[in-house]
C-alpha cells in the first residue's frame, strides 16, 4: 500500500469524527449551553497537568538503561559504566544530529574506543584484536534490538524514511514563522488581548510540545547509545565469536524458562487437547554443583542427604576424582553433584588443587564443605585463594558462587544432645548458642570469599539444615550460578571447531573459484 493511499485512508477515517466536533461546538453555541465547556476545559487541564508532569520526569517511555546481565564478569561492569555514563553526557539531543548517519557513526566509534580500552588497554585501535565477523554480528544484534525497539514505541517509525523526518523539521519550521507573523498582525489590532493568548499558547501548548519532542529524540539516542554499547561489551569480552544464531541459542538455553501458569494457558478442544498455541514452556539448563571439602568432612554423608531429600535421584555416573549424582529441585531445576575426593589433613596439594580446580571450572556453584569440629581452616581457604587468582587469570569466565557448608554441628557442645531442629541464628539453648558462635567465627575465617554460610548435620536419620538450609541456598544462588554456566558455554562454542570452519571457508572460496574459471572457458568456447 503506498503512502499516498495511507493518508487518503486516515482522511476517510478521521473526517466523520471533525465534522461531529464541529456541528456539536455550534450546537452549543446556538443552544447556550457553554457549562458543558467546563468539565472539557478541565479534562484537557488535566491530560495538560499530566503531560506536563510525566515529561518533566522523562517518564513517557520505557527505560532503556536495564541492569546488566547476571553472567556479566566485573570487567563487563566497568564497561557498562562507561556506557552509561556516555548516555547520561547528553542532556539533549538536535532533530539535526539525529537525522545525520555522521552523528551515529562519530558515536559508535568513539564508544567502541572507550569500550576497547577496558578490554586491551595497551591497544591504540579498538578493532585489532576482533574479527570481521564478530564486528559484524555485534552491528547485527543491535541494530536488530534497536528497530524492535523503535518498531514497538514510535508510531509511524516504518513509514518515515529519513527525508521525511528532514522535510517535517522544515514544515515546522514554517509553520512557526507564519504563526509569529499571525501574532504580529494580531498584536497590531489588538495588543492587550493578542499578548495574552501568545504567552499562553507560547508558554503552555508550544513548550509541552517541544518537552514531549525533546524527550523522544533524547530517548532514542539514549537506546541507542546502551544497545550498541552492550553488544560491544559482549563483542570485546569474546562472546560473540560464535555468531549471532549460536549466540541467542546460548543465551536462550540459560535464561529462566517462564512459569507454566494454568490461568494463561489456552482452553481445550473438545477431544480434550490443548490447542496448538497453548504455551510451551522451555526446559531448564541443567545446573552442576561442585562439592569440594577436606577428607572427613561429610562431603559424602552431605550428598546422600540432599539426595535422600529431594528423592530425585537419577544417575550415578563415576568419573575422574569423584561421583557424578543427578537430582531435581524444587521447582523443577534440575541438577547435577560433583562429590569430589577430599584434600588431606594438611590442605590442598597440588594434585588435590588441580582437582577441585578442574571440578570448578565445570561447575556452576560450589558447596565447599567444612567440618565445624575443626577451629583451622586454612586448607580451604587456600583453596578459594587459589581458585580465585585461576579465574582472575581468566577475565571472561567469572567464579561460580560458594555456599560453606558448616556440616557435623551435632559434634559441637555438648556433644550428648542432639534434638533438632535448633534456631541457630536467636536460639538461646547450649547448642543454637554453639552453632551461632561456630557460623561467627567461620565467616570471621572466610570474609568475602563465599556467597552463604550454612550449618548443617548430614548424618543419616538426624539430618539438619538441609531442605532448608543447603537447598534453599542453592536455589537462591541459581541466577549466580547460571551466569558462570553461561560464560562457559561461550568459551566452549567459541573453541568449536575454528580449523574446520576455515577448512570450510576455503572449500567454499575454491569451488566459487571454479565456477568463475569454469564460467570464463564456457564463454569462450
Amino acid at each position: 500500500m503506498t503512502r499516498l493511499r495511507l493518508i487518503l485512508l486516515a482522511f476517510l477515517f478521521f473526517l466523520p469524527f471533525l465534522v461531529f466536533l464541529g456541528i456539536g461546538a455550534y450546537h452549543l453555541w446556538v443552544t447556550s449551553n457553554l457549562w458543558v465547556w467546563y468539565p472539557l476545559l478541565a479534562c484537557m487541564g488535566i491530560a495538560y497537568f499530566l503531560a506536563w508532569w510525566w515529561t518533566r520526569r522523562q517518564g513517557i517511555l520505557p527505560p532503556t538503561d536495564h541492569p546488566p546481565p547476571e553472567y556479566w564478569t566485573e570487567r563487563d561492569k566497568l564497561a557498562w559504566g562507561i556506557v552509561d555514563a556516555k548516555a547520561k553526557s547528553f542532556e539533549k539531543v538536535t532533530l539535526d544530529q539525529l537525522s545525520t548517519a555522521k552523528h551515529f557513526t562519530d558515536l559508535a566509534l568513539n564508544l567502541a574506543t572507550d569500550v576497547g580500552k577496558v578490554y586491551n588497554p595497551e591497544s591504540e585501535d579498538p578493532f585489532d584484536a576482533l574479527t570481521l565477523p564478530e564486528v559484524l554480528t555485534c552491528v547485527e544484534l543491535a541494530a536488530n534490538d534497536l528497530n524492535a525497539m523503535v518498531q514497538k514505541y514510535v508510531p509511524g517509525a516504518n513509514l518515515l524514511r529519513i527525508r521525511d523526518v528532514r522535510r517535517a523539521k522544515k514544515a515546522y519550521g514554517w509553520y512557526k514563522t507564519g504563526l509569529d507573523i499571525y501574532w504580529a498582525g494580531a498584536v497590531i489590532f489588538n495588543p492587550i488581548e493578542a499578548g495574552l493568548r501568545y504567552l499562553a499558547s507560547r508558554q503552555a501548548l508550544g513548550g509541552l510540545m517541544d518537552r514531549i519532542q525533546s524527550n523522544v529524540m533524547l530517548w532514542f539516542h539514549t537506546a541507542y547509545i546502551h544497545e550498541l554499547g552492550r553488544y560491544l561489551i559482549e563483542l570485546n569480552s569474546g562472546r560473540l565469536k560464535v555468531g549471532v544464531k549460536r549466540y541467542r541459542e546460548i543465551i536462550a538455553a540459560h535464561q529462566v524458562p517462564p512459569i507454566d501458569d494454568p490461568a494463561t494457558r489456552k482452553p481445550t478442544t473438545e477431544e480434550g487437547t490443548a490447542e496448538s498455541t497453548a504455551l510451551v514452556v522451555n526446559p531448564f539448563k541443567t545446573i552442576t554443583i561442585a562439592v569440594l571439602g577436606p577428607v572427613k568432612a561429610g562431603k559424602s554423608s552431605l550428598v546422600n542427604a540432599l539426595l535422600e531429600k529431594q528423592s530425585a535421584q537419577v544417575d550415578r555416573l563415576p568419573v575422574k576424582s569423584g561421583i557424578r549424582y543427578d537430582f531435581t529441585l524444587p521447582g523443577d531445576q534440575p541438577v547435577t553433584l560433583f562429590d569430589t575426593s577430599g584434600y588431606g589433613e594438611d590442605g590442598p596439594g597440588d594434585d588435590d588443587f588441580e582437582a577441585a580446580a578442574e571440578a570448578s571450572r565445570d561447575a556452576d556453584l560450589i558447596l565447599l564443605v567444612t567440618p565445624a569440629n575443626v577451629p583451622g581452616r586454612k586448607g580451604e581457604v587456600d583453596l578459594l585463594d587459589r581458585l580465585k587468582r585461576w579465574f582472575d587469570e581468566k577475565p571472561h569466565l567469572k567464579m561460580p558462587p560458594v555456599v560453606v557448608v558448616v556440616n557435623q554441628v551435632d559434634l559441637l557442645s555438648p556433644k550428648a544432645e542432639w534434638k533438632p531442629p535448633y534456631n541457630w541464628m536467636e536460639g538461646t539453648r547450649p547448642k543454637e548458642m554453639n552453632i551461632r558462635e561456630c557460623l561467627g567465627v567461620v565467616k570471621e575465617q572466610f570474609g568475602a570469599r563465599a556467597s552463604s554460610f550454612i550449618p548443617t548435620c548430614a548424618r543419616h536419620g538426624e539430618t539438619f539444615g538441609i531442605g532448608d538450609g543447603v537447598v534453599k541456598a542453592v536455589v537462591e544462588h541459581l541466577d549466580g550460578a547460571r551466569g558462570a554456566a553461561i560464560l562457559r558455554a561461550f568459551e566452549a562454542a567459541a573453541s568449536e571447531r575454528p580449523i574446520g570452519q576455515v577448512v570450510e571457508q576455503v572449500g567454499n572460496a575454491a569451488q566459487l573459484a571454479w565456477h568463475a574459471v569454469s564460467g570464463l572457458f564456457s564463454k569462450k568456447k
